[in-house]
């Protein structure tokens, strides 16, 4: 008899903790964050740190950008190692735009849109980039994971407001 309550009580805390996590990951599947922007300085306002976000795609490396070579978008100022990703980010930002504003990639699916990343650590997947806190997180990170497709799609809906602006 004492075995049955025991696996009854199992069952029963298992299913408030699933019913937790389902509740959670409803909520933020669902809202878009009203103040997310892109990572940048709080001081001098350069986003992903200076990194020019065009040569990831062209160069395939990440690389400072010149404060020379800029463009001011979104509240903050892009860096470019030479005129042509400059003009190239002109014509299309949202293509070159990191994948959630330039967070930690491994930190933003979990609810933590907001931790900050380091423009080495990084990966372009079916033409996205994503940074991340550091070489580990971006090894460990699984893009067919559930919770990545969901904070893909809140994302694009982020995005879609920063670009309105």
């Amino acid at each position: 008899m004492r075995n049955i309550q025991k696996i009854q009580t199992r069952q029963f805390i298992q299913l408030q903790i699933e019913s937790v996590l389902l509740v959670l990951m409803l909520t933020m599947s669902f809202g878009v964050s009203a103040n997310h922007g892109v990572n940048k300085d709080k001081f001098d306002g350069e986003v992903v740190m200076g990194y020019d976000v065009v040569a990831y795609f062209t160069m395939g490396d990440a690389i400072k950008g010149s404060k020379d070579i800029s463009v001011e978008w979104l509240g903050g100022k892009w860096f470019f190692v030479n005129e042509e990703h400059r003009e190239l980010f002109r014509a299309d930002p949202a293509k070159y735009v990191p994948q959630y504003g330039g967070y930690c990639s491994s930190s933003y699916p979990y609810g933590d849109e907001h931790d900050y990343a380091n423009p080495k650590a990084w990966q372009i997947v079916k033409g996205k980039l994503y940074l991340f806190a550091g070489n580990r997180t971006s090894n460990r990170w699984d893009s067919d994971n559930p919770l990545v497709e969901t904070a893909n799609k809140r994302w694009e809906k982020a995005k879609a407001g920063l670009l309105q602006q």
